[in-house]
């Protein structure tokens, strides 16, 4: 009789320790939850490009939630919140530490931390930096998303190598990307967001412009050559978050372009930039609607900025033809007004033809991301 009190009591502090664990349990899931939400809305505003309400919303997390298994991401969001704003030296020391912090535990944030550094040193200007820092986060692709690893990186490495005229570098990284997202892209199948792919798109084409300038003018036009489609793609699928991004990153790149030619004493030198300006329009307006259909949506806008910069274009080169007179070079730049490319004109004396390279030709109609 003794024995079975003893299995009873025994069986009863066991229900009740199971019972106390179980509650805990669920307190635990609850405040999870409770974590995971808050920082989703934290990131929500963060994807809208609301970044100083992220950071506070980044800090606050921070500050609720000191011991929580979210913390680190949520540094991530606050280090890419400072990038937002144009603190770029804030975001990549916060990287830094973020990548020193979670490399052996958390090694998906440390190659998250890496990847985002390499768009702080981009528009810092340092590319030998962000070309490091892509590659180390490249190296730890088995912790990524596979969309970044076999995506943006990939296009982020073209970028950069073709502003380096690394042509042969910058069409293998372009090709690596293009295959990359077309297996993600099947991989997905059915549960291909429409959000994701956006965001993905806009990723791989967005090229900072904080560094621009006169010296580097040409070498930037053609590293946004090789990327551009990814924006106008991303804007193209009329998703509420990332297509309006896309459209304001596209425009505000043409308009810093634009007012870089527009201010260009040297005419020698506007009329090369403004080459190279319309070598990029040309571009862009291979994914414009054909005639007779509507331009609708986010498309609108962008296609009419780019009217209008043409235009402007138009009349700052040719006012300049018509009231200064040019050397036989510069008459020779000057041959820039067309609806798409034109007859080279003779080489001048001694000159020697060389090859341009440009990224591989784009024929919309038969993309199959479009």
């Amino acid at each position: 009789m003794k024995w079975l009190w003893s299995s009873i009591l025994v069986l009863s502090v066991g229900c009740a320790h199971f019972a106390e664990r179980a509650k805990e349990a669920n307190i635990e899931e609850v405040q999870r939850n409770a974590q995971a939400q808050d920082l989703h809305e934290a990131e929500d505003l963060l994807n809208k490009g609301r970044f100083e309400e992220s950071e506070k919303a980044y800090v606050t997390f921070q500050t609720k939630y000191p011991q929580s298994t979210f913390y680190q991401a949520s540094r991530l969001g606050l280090a890419q919140s400072f990038e937002g704003q144009g603190r770029f030296n804030e975001a990549v020391e916060l990287n830094r530490e973020i990548y020193l912090n979670t490399l052996r535990l958390q090694p998906e944030i440390a190659a998250k931390a890496l990847y985002r550094s390499a768009f702080c040193y981009e528009a810092m200007g340092d590319d030998q930096k962000a070309l490091a820092a892509l590659l180390d986060a490249k190296n730890l692709g088995q912790h990524l998303p596979p969309e970044i690893a076999l995506a943006e990186i990939p296009a982020k490495l073209s970028a950069i190598y073709a502003r380096q005229d690394r042509e042969k570098e910058a069409l293998a990284y372009l090709n690596e990307a293009e295959k990359g997202l077309a297996k993600v892209m099947q991989e997905r199948g059915s549960t291909l967001e429409r959000s994701w792919l956006a965001q993905t798109y806009f990723q791989m084409g967005s090229i900072s412009t904080n560094q621009l300038s006169r010296e580097n003018f040409g070498s930037f036009a053609q590293g946004q050559m090789w990327v551009q489609s990814y924006l106008i793609k991303a804007m193209k699928l009329d998703d509420l978050t990332w297509s309006p991004r896309a459209q304001k990153k596209l425009i505000e790149t043409y308009r810093s372009l634009f007012s870089l030619f527009e201010s260009e004493a040297e005419l020698a030198q506007q009329v090369q930039m403004g080459g190279d300006l319309y070598d990029l329009m040309d571009q862009a307006e291979l994914f414009k609607p054909i005639t007779g259909e509507k331009i609708e949506g986010y498309e609108k806008d962008f296609f009419a900025t780019l009217t209008d910069i043409r235009s402007q274009s138009d009349k700052i080169l040719y006012t300049a033809k018509e009231t200064t007179g040019l050397t036989v070079e510069s008459q020779k730049l000057n041959g820039l007004r067309r609806a798409g490319r034109v007859k080279a004109d003779k080489l001048l004396p001694g000159e020697k033809a060389k090859p341009i390279p440009l990224p591989p030709k784009i024929v919309p109609s038969q993309d199959p991301n479009l």
